[in-house]
């Protein structure tokens, strides 16, 4: 009905290519697509194409004529949600190389070219060349295409990598741009990519748990009902693609606050507080949310992070709300020891300048966010729980923590401490407070007594 709406509403039909055919972009954007086109956004369809060679799932959907389900499964708003949604708005599947012509062809006449091609997929190769067919890297590839589009008119274009890397579509175009020079493709050409091709930098966020096992659908997807695309979207982007008003979906002029956002209160609440529970004996996100002393401890610290922000207090209790509710999904089991992979790269991305922040706000040092610091410096030493595990990191953070494990806790905490850059005297008698207690009390007797401190 909602495809018949919009085509009644008289919109032209809008293209989409989509480079990359994985779970996570079957699961977000074609359901937020789909979810246009039948609230009459747009009559919209999908081509979709790998980045690599691999044709596993070009080819099975292809046999079932590019429709596939996505089932949402979680809480959403204080719900538990468990339905399936049928996606027909994908209606060509290409093989990137044995139909190369014909992707190119439907490339020079998309509006929108969505990627998702992994963190290490925008990269520049200096020995890509462009009579390759195609080319090695995706951004090789896509300049090639976007050559060809320019040599038949250079229509109007968006560009949407959801890649997780700060400023996506910036670094996208930076490659290209490279290539431009690289191959001399000439000024017009780059005039071309500067003034007709939007690249809009996105921030994309949604638990997409995958196929689930014994589902008759072979190319079926699972995720969680929460889901946003926060776009920097200018003009252009606003008037070809104007999703703005589905559930999730922000334009904004600047992404950078609610990456921040996302950054410290999702990622950095993970990265807070998995290394002390698990420690305290439990495995999965779903039982850390429900065991009351952990439930404190996360409030707690999300109150840290929050107030260390200048942002707007409604909007970040809201999303912090949003995503205590998701670690507490019922039908995905998320393990704690999964999450602990490279936990000091982590703990500097994400909780380092929360703290910060925090000292340079009150002059005094968060104690939750201290806590987890010297949890991390404990998990990392084995020490404060009788648990048995394999700590999974770097060589290089692995060895230093082995080359510090004789230390006194002040110099351990010290060494710690300088590793991270932070030569704060409060910070430091904080997270030596907590350690020392972790290895005293164990890390389930330090926690209790923190939060009933």
């Amino acid at each position: 009905m909602g495809c018949l709406r919009a085509v009644r509403l008289g919109f032209s039909m809008l293209k989409v290519l989509q480079i990359g055919e994985g779970n996570f972009l079957r699961a977000f954007a074609e359901d937020y697509i789909q979810k246009g086109t039948e609230n009459g956004l747009f009559d919209a369809e999908v081509a979709i194409c790998q980045p690599r060679t691999n044709t596993r799932v070009i080819n099975l959907l292809k046999a079932q004529n590019c429709e596939y389900n996505v089932y949402h499964k979680g809480r959403l708003d204080g719900e538990i949600i468990d339905d399936a949604k049928r996606i027909t708005c994908v209606k060509r599947c290409f093989d990137t190389v044995s139909e190369y012509d014909e992707l190119v062809d439907y490339a020079c006449l998309a509006d929108v070219i969505i990627s998702n091609t992994t963190e290490a997929g925008i990269a520049f190769d200096e020995n890509d060349k462009l009579e390759n067919s195609p080319a090695v890297t995706y951004p090789a590839k896509l300049c090639a295409m976007l050559y060809e589009r320019f040599k038949r008119g250079g229509k109007e274009l968006v560009l949407l990598p959801s890649e997780l890397i700060e400023n996506n579509a910036d670094e996208l175009k930076k490659c290209i741009i490279k290539y431009i020079d690289l191959w001399s493709l000439g000024d017009d050409f780059k005039a071309y990519v500067n003034s007709g091709i939007s690249f809009c930098n996105t921030l994309v966020d949604r638990i997409v748990s995958g196929h689930i096992d014994g589902d008759s659908d072979p190319c079926s997807v699972s995720c969680e009902p929460y889901a946003t695309w926060i776009i920097q979207a200018d003009e252009r982007c606003r008037r070809v693609f104007p999703i703005e008003s589905l559930k999730g979906v922000v334009f904004t002029d600047d992404i950078l606050p609610y990456r921040t956002m996302k950054v410290r209160l999702l990622n950095g609440t993970h990265t807070m507080s998995v290394l002390a529970a698990y420690m305290c004996g439990i495995d999965i996100v779903r039982d850390m949310m429900q065991d009351e002393t952990f439930a404190a401890y996360i409030d707690k610290g999300c109150e840290e992070i929050k107030s260390a922000m200048d942002f707007d207090r409604a909007e970040l209790d809201a999303y912090a709300n949003s995503v205590l509710m998701r670690f507490n999904n019922p039908f995905i089991d998320h393990r704690l020891l999964d999450i602990s992979l490279n936990s000091v790269s982590k703990f500097s991305a994400r909780c380092l300048d929360s703290i910060n922040d925090y000292v340079s706000k009150f002059g005094t040092a968060p104690d939750v966010l201290s806590f987890a610091l010297a949890a991390l410096i404990a998990f990392y030493l084995k020490t404060g729980s009788s648990r048995e595990y394999e700590v999974k990191d770097s060589e290089e953070n692995l060895s230093f923590f082995n080359g510090i494990a004789n230390l006194t806790a002040d110099e351990i905490v010290g060494k710690v401490l300088a590793l991270y850059g932070i030569d704060i005297s409060d910070i430091y008698n904080k997270v030596l407070l907590h350690y020392n207690s972790i290895t005293t009390l164990g890390c389930d007797g330090a926690v209790k007594e923190l939060i009933n401190a």
